[in-house]
């Protein structure tokens, strides 16, 4: 994106649209549109698409539309698009300021996410994401709606992206990628809570901790340290928004020793310490 020279797209004006200064928002669309000259985008876009054909350009990639099919835009990137009549997509558009705070939510690499931004998913999934797609909009269009249930069904389709990026994750090397990052994967999510050295997921593994961070800086551009963050981070944000627990009863909850280590934590991998990053995401009421 060498050319600065193009149109911005930005979230208030969806906003506008819908009456609402909601940060997450819902659009589905059945009909042909097009658009000849990229242009950019100053928030996050979730495009499920569950039927119809056409292309969608992203950073100057074309990639071809089909049904049961994920594309992710980041902010900062450029797309246009011929879809086609008879065509159904589901959107979801996260401000640039709350995908910011919520941009741990991805555990792989995000310069990877946008050189792969288009996901073939099977029926299972696709309904599986369509569900959360549609709880996100019956949410917001309830007068009452929770941010908490909105973030958490955001968070739920991050997952299952993870989930599904793991599945396709290639090495920058011929041969098969080895199952090591799978099972590492699973330990995080079943062992995060409790442990975050490199050393107890190399013992698990079998591999020392310097060979874990060298496989990790080969297949994610990270040492494993900064993914096991990524996941504990992840944890965090989700007990945050999604429960009633206190910052320190989350702290406690994680196997912190106490509160300052804990918000240091957060904040060095976050950017953000607890109380901003609730902030951050529009809850009022915060309690240490």
């Amino acid at each position: 994106m060498k050319n600065k020279n193009y149109e911005i797209e930005h979230f208030e004006y969806f906003q506008e649209l819908r009456g609402t200064k909601e940060e997450i928002l819902y659009f589905k669309t059945e009909r042909q549109m097009y658009r000849k000259e990229p242009i950019g985008l100053d928030f996050f876009s979730f495009l499920l698409f569950e039927r119809g054909g056409g292309t969608h350009t992203i950073d100057g990639v074309a990639y071809e539309i089909n049904g049961k099919q994920l594309h992710i835009v980041f902010p900062g990137q450029l797309h246009h698009w011929d879809i086609w009549a008879g065509t159904k997509s589901h959107t979801v558009f996260v401000s640039g300021r709350l995908f910011k705070a919520f941009e741990n939510f991805f555990i792989y690499p995000i310069e990877y996410c946008k050189k792969n931004p288009v996901m073939n998913l099977s029926t299972r999934i696709f309904q599986e994401m369509l569900r959360e797609f549609r709880g996100i909009d019956r949410e917001l269009a309830f007068k009452q709606g929770m941010k908490e249930i909105i973030f958490s069904k955001f968070r739920i389709i991050a997952l299952m992206f993870n989930r599904e990026v793991l599945g396709k994750l290639k090495p920058k090397k011929k041969g098969k990628l080895e199952p090591l990052l799978k099972r590492f994967s699973l330990l995080l999510l079943a062992f995060c809570r409790e442990h975050r050295s490199v050393k107890y997921y190399a013992d698990k593994l079998g591999v020392s901790a310097n060979y874990l961070n060298v496989f990790c800086r080969k297949h994610l551009d990270m040492n494993a340290n900064a993914f096991i963050a990524k996941e504990v981070v992840n944890v965090i944000m989700s007990e945050l928004l999604s429960t009633d627990k206190s910052i320190k009863q989350v702290a406690v909850d994680l196997n912190f020793n106490d509160l300052a280590g804990f918000s240091n934590y957060f904040k060095r991998h976050n950017g953000l310490s607890p109380r901003q990053f609730l902030e951050h995401s529009g809850m009022q009421e915060v309690e240490e």
